[in-house]
């Protein structure tokens, strides 16, 4: 009852309950803290009275007099207000209002609709009201019982801080078994997880006061203007001839708000009165959650130990058990000796696992040990930068504090294996739980072993009661085993959950010292003064002693390390293979030459023989940095040179084999078909940069990794600093486009974007390590350090996309040249088995054909292939991207906290103000570029790779792939409208708007946009059909937004108006069927044998390939015509495709089967006759003198 009385105030203080999360098993999930019983002395007992009085004043003034409290400031109570004409109606009295306006059926609709809406506001606002009156009053009475609480639970805190209660271990009964301390522990372990999280959540209500005051005022402030606004409207006089029923109620819903905002103001006062007291409130409630852990965890920690106890004793004695019962299995029958040996076993069993349990409570305690010190250092650290900012000397100390984080990968792997553990104890538990069905009739069990087994006899004397007798051992040990195991999963799953707990709580310390420390100044600036200790760095380097160190900890580990000879007889390995692994990269190459050996197989292993080429070096530095890191004898210098070891040898080996892949007649040169020019500068280059970059970078890593912030901020910083110098040069001579290695595709791209943003991309890649090294010679070396670390990950990020890329180009232009290939030796086969099909006598050659092998080249690639692959790299070099510069990311969060302008929204349930930040816009951004990307490039991905196959036609996979960019481009703009906050309540109205202007300025567009989707849904014409519209006949190669194209013969591309498909008539020639007749008119003379002819259209219909058996062809003797004896030949064709060379082939047929048989193809005749018995009267004329051309013309028609 006392706990639910101090927990009355908390709620009426904040809208956020106290109550605990709960977790796995309904237990309550605490997320940090541990008690802070000394956080105050004695004396805070007097300062809590004082704020009580103080508070009790306050409410003493606040109750008698907020009205005149407020009215300087705000205006009068508006229940008393002079503006008022008639008085507010009560909740009730305006329901009755909205029944009656609902009942009316003869006052106009708009009117109802207007009243409805001031009646509903004002009722709205008149339930806001009260709701602030009732924070108000819970105010009131937290200021009267808040002190004497806090009071009580000081003079409670002090006395048992006095007596040492709170870590005093009770005492625990002697006679308790292990399972009743098993379920007390488990009860406690809960009771625990509920008060730690009390502590927490108290936590942040302190956090969350400290930055209260700040926006209540400026909460109050908006209202307050609010407040004057609403008076400016009520002094405005009614409109002219409006209702008496609007004009009323518009006053009162001005009243309604004016007295909503009124009670909140005066609610948001009373709040900041009691700012100091809900502090001191708070502490005091976290503090009794903290004396309850503390109890709660001496009571833990003596049942622990108790149980401790007991488990070694069962531990004890199962072991005496087990080896007991082995040697009473000696002498016994086989069955009865294997039965003894499994309880022996299960026995063994139950005391390893009794052991593991043992150390689990310590194992346990380790854990909340270190997730307790990292609390206190998270909280800590908090606390001093709110109190003093996050100077350079503090931004030095939590840098040290990040480096002293656990590793979390061990965590993580170590909870992978107590998953893996807690997989194999349930197993177990199953099948104990079916032995024990079994072991209920030992009896019966007894028969079934002696049957199972066929080398017992079941007649033996004794045998069967044996068994029994054994059986009957095992079944109390089946049950204990059965408990123990619930122990045992259970424990794991404590230490699980308190492990991740660890995780949580260093992931997120990890986020707030990234967060700020990227912008802290981690080192003075470079002068005089920092160079003072360039000396003594550089003594500490060359020291006789630590190198001395060094060979006696290598000297060790050959003594002592049998893997440091393995990894030394590997790098021998690999060097004396070195060239024989060169000459097999440049074997690999000569299948490439001929199409029928090319095979993507080899590109793959001498990439793979590459990687083992470029290994010898990086392995080496791999081995003696993880070996001088292992060693017990090695010093500070020694382990600092072993992690520069280890670490560069990663990147050794990145620019090593990029190195390894440039060799003349190697991946990049037969494979790729890189240029010559490009291979020569990538090798010349890398050749230096890595002669200068890996004695650089040890020593930079090796300094680094002293410890000591003098050598720190004079020889490591100016090794680092040349570090990005090199790499500034090593891009510029690279990527510089007059003459480097993107000079020829820039030169044959003159268009692109890349040739033309060359100004632009150029100067910021090469500028990008410059810019870190101001940093770091202005003294932000961790930051310069962090980010140059994320940019050398990037250069290697793209080399390897570069390598994938070129693969899978590679692997393309294999496959097509393999495609084309067969497809050549296909129709010579075609060609050949024709001809000897028309011969009469078949015959053999053993001519070779030749078939010619272009060379190929990417733009031989169609172009959604090309986009496949570009987007996938481009997917992958963003996912590639965020990892790189994940560690990073956290710092940018501040953009979070740059409100750009806010909007209403609900946020848990209640309405609020969201702030827009720059972080917002930054991921609309990022939302514009992916979705831009997504809604190009993923409609390809989905035709090419998810719909290639045999039952999906090309018009199918061509609507899926549109109304796929479609939805993608509509899911981005609702991201972005969500993100700047318009929902759709916002924007309805302009959509509405939008809606009358386009029905009536663009409605020719909307239609066509409109019978674009019903083109995609209802697919009367696909892309690949072949249609007629108008005097046009084509392919459907587009189906856009607005219009359909039409690809004629010619070429010539005709847009259509989507509407003229669904609305105009339209001829499909392959709409369910590509079957297509084709008819050819013959005409032969008059006189010629029409049986013949039409026998040999007839077989020359059967005999042709592409003429359909079924429907099979007609051939009919049509008309006697003017001039020829019309024969016709109609046949039809499996579809359009060679239509008119399938008719050329069968007029060449049919002219040459009708001359070889004597068929004349007629011709239009005309018979002239003259008739000779009278004279013919011939006269030569002389014109008058016509211009030349005239003349000439006239000659010439003459002639």
């Amino acid at each position: 009852m006392k706990q639910e009385k101090t927990q009355a105030p908390a709620a009426a203080l904040d809208a956020t309950s106290i109550r605990p999360e709960t977790g796995r098993s309904g237990a309550p999930c605490p997320k940090a803290t541990r008690a802070h019983l000394n956080a105050h002395p004695s004396r805070r007992g007097a300062h809590l009275w004082l704020a009580g009085a103080i508070a009790l004043a306050l409410t003493l003034v606040t109750a008698t007099g907020i009205g005149q409290s407020a009215e300087s400031t705000l205006q009068p109570s508006p229940a008393a207000s002079t503006t008022t004409t008639t008085p507010l109606p009560s909740t009730e009295q305006l329901d009755n209002k909205l029944k009656a306006l609902d009942a009316a059926e003869t006052m106009d609709e708009s009117l109802k609709l207007s009243l409805g809406e001031l009646y509903r506001r004002t009722q709205s606002s008149l339930e806001e009201a009260a709701s602030f009156r009732a924070q108000r009053e819970q105010l009131n009475k937290f200021i009267e019982s808040a002190p004497q609480e806090i009071a009580a639970i000081e003079r409670q805190l002090d006395s048992v801080q006095a007596s040492g209660e709170a870590t005093a271990a009770p005492r625990v009964p002697e006679n308790l078994s292990a399972e009743t301390i098993s379920q007390r522990l488990s009860q406690i372990m809960a009771d625990v997880a509920a008060q730690e999280n009390r502590v927490n959540e108290f936590e942040k209500l302190l956090d969350q006061s400290l930055e209260r005051p700040t926006s209540s005022r400026d909460k109050l402030i908006a209202v307050k203007q609010t407040l004057d606004e609403i008076d400016e409207d009520l002094k405005k006089p009614p409109a002219p001839g409006e209702a008496p029923e609007v004009i009323e109620a518009k006053r009162w819903a001005l009243e309604a708000q004016r007295l909503a905002r009124w009670d909140e103001s005066a609610m948001m006062e009373q709040d900041l009165h009691t700012q100091s007291l809900r502090e001191s409130y708070y502490k005091a409630k976290r503090d009794e959650a903290a004396l309850q852990v503390s109890r709660l965890k001496a009571e833990q920690r003596a049942l622990e130990d108790r149980l401790s106890t007991l488990r070694e004793r069962q531990a004890s004695a199962a072991q005496l058990a087990a080896q007991q019962a082995t040697r009473d299995a000696d002498g016994k029958p086989p069955l009865v000796r294997e039965l003894i040996l499994q309880n022996a076993e299960v026995t063994q069993s139950l005391a390893e696992i009794a052991t593991r349990l043992q150390d689990f409570s310590a194992e346990l305690a380790e854990i909340d040990a270190e997730r307790q010190r990292i609390e206190d250092d998270f909280r800590g650290a908090k606390q001093r930068i709110e109190a003093v900012g996050l100077s350079k000397a503090l931004g030095q100390v939590l840098l040290d504090r990040r480096g002293q984080l656990p590793d979390l990968g061990r965590y993580r792997s170590t909870i992978s294996n107590r998953e893996d553990a807690i997989a194999d104890t349930t197993l177990r538990q199953i099948r104990y739980r079916e032995e024990q069905l079994k072991l209920r009739n030992l009896d019966r069990e007894a028969d079934a072993l002696i049957a199972a087994d066929e080398n017992t006899d079941a007649a033996e004397p004794g045998l069967r009661a044996q068994i029994v007798e054994v059986l009957k051992q095992r079944k109390p040990l089946i049950d204990q085993a059965l408990k123990i195991d619930d122990d045992y999963v259970h424990q794991l799953g404590e230490l699980n959950y308190a492990s991740e707990r660890v995780i949580q709580v260093a992931e997120n310390y990890d986020d707030f010292l990234a967060e700020r420390l990227l912008w802290v100044r981690s080192a003075p600036l470079v002068s005089l003064e920092t160079l003072k200790a360039l000396p003594d760095s550089i003594r500490w380097l060359i020291s006789l002693d630590s190198w001395m160190n060094l060979g006696a900890t290598l000297l060790e580990r050959i003594q002592t390390s049998p893997s440091f000879w393995l990894g030394l007889a590997a790098v021998s390995v690999l060097i004396w293979k070195l060239s024989a692994l060169r000459r097999s990269i440049r074997a690999h190459a000569e299948p490439l030459r001929r199409v029928r050996t090319d095979r993507i197989r080899f590109t793959l292993q001498a990439i793979g023989l590459t990687l083992l080429a470029a290994l010898p070096l990086p392995l080496l530095f791999l081995l003696l940095g993880l070996q001088i890191k292992a060693s017990p004898m090695a010093s500070s210098f020694s382990l600092a040179l072993g992690e520069a070891f280890y670490q560069v040898a990663f990147g050794l080996y990145y620019l090593l084999s990029f190195r390894m892949i440039c060799i003349t007649g190697g991946v990049a040169d037969r494979h790729y078909r890189w240029s010559s020019d490009v291979l020569r500068r990538l090798r010349k280059n890398f050749d230096w940069f890595a002669a200068y970059a890996v004695p650089i970078s040890l020593l930079t890593i090796t300094i680094y990794e002293s410890d000591d912030p003098a050598y720190v901020a004079s020889l490591a910083r100016l090794a680092l600093i040349a570090n990005m110098l090199g790499f500034a040069i090593l891009f510029y001579r690279l990527l510089r486009p007059s003459r480097g290695v993107l000079t020829e595709f820039l030169e044959d791209h003159p268009t692109s974007w890349l040739t033309r943003l060359r100004h632009l991309w150029f100067p910021i890649i090469v500028g990008a390590p410059l810019s870190l090294a101001v940093l770091a010679i202005l003294g932000y070396v961790y930051t310069a350090g962090t980010l140059f670390q994320s940019l050398v990950y990037q250069m290697w990020l793209v080399l390897g996309l570069i390598v994938l890329h070129q693969t899978i180009v590679r692997w393309l232009i294999v496959t097509r040249r393999r495609l084309a290939l067969q497809a050549a030796l296909e129709r010579q086969a075609a060609r050949r088995a024709l001809h000897e099909g028309e011969k009469r006598e078949a015959t053999v050659t053993s001519e070779v054909v030749t078939i010619e092998e272009p060379e190929p080249d990417l733009a031989t690639l169609d172009e959604q292939t090309r986009r496949l692959i570009n987007a996938s790299i481009l997917i992958g070099g963003i996912v590639g991207l965020w990892l790189t510069w994940s560690d990073v990311l956290p710092a940018f969060t501040f953009f979070e906290r740059v409100a750009l302008w806010h909007y209403s929204g609900i946020v848990d349930g209640t309405q609020q103000m969201v702030p827009v930040t720059a972080a917002d816009v930054g991921l609309v951004l990022v939302i514009i570029f992916v979705g831009t990307i997504a809604a190009k490039n993923l409609p390809a991905l989905l035709e090419i790779v998810l719909l290639q196959s045999a039952s999906v036609s090309a018009g199918a996979r061509y609507a899926a792939k549109t109304l796929t960019s479609y939805l993608i481009t509509a899911g981005a703009a609702l991201l972005v409208f969500s993100t700047l906050g318009l929902s759709w309540g916002q924007v309805q109205w302009l959509v509405a708007a939008l809606g009358v202007g386009i029905g009536f300025g663009l409605q020719e567009i909307v239609a066509n946009f409109i019978s674009g989707i019903i083109i995609l849904f209802e697919r009367p014409v696909r892309v690949g059909d072949i249609v007629t519209i108008g005097d046009t006949t084509g392919v459907v190669s587009n189906i856009s937004i607005r219009a359909t194209t039409i690809r004629n013969w010619d070429k010539q591309e005709l847009l259509v108006p989507n509407k003229e498909f669904i609305t105009g008539r339209l001829l499909n020639w392959t709409l369910t069927d590509q079957q297509n007749r084709i008819t050819i008119p013959v005409g032969i003379e008059y006189g010629s044998d029409t049986k013949q002819a039409l026998a040999l259209l007839a077989k020359i219909a059967d005999q042709h390939e592409s003429v359909l058996k079924d429907p099979a062809p007609l051939i009919s003797f049509e008309a006697f015509g003017d001039n020829a004896l019309t024969l016709i030949m109609r046949c039809y064709l499996n579809s359009l495709e060679g239509r008119i060379g399938i008719i050329t082939n069968l007029h060449q047929a049919i002219y040459d089967s009708f001359a070889e048989h004597g068929i004349q193809i007629a011709f239009p005749q005309r018979d002239v006759r003259l008739f000779t018995k009278e004279p013919l009267d011939v006269r030569v004329e002389r014109g008058k003198q016509a211009p030349l051309g005239a003349a000439e013309d006239k000659d010439g028609v003459d002639s």
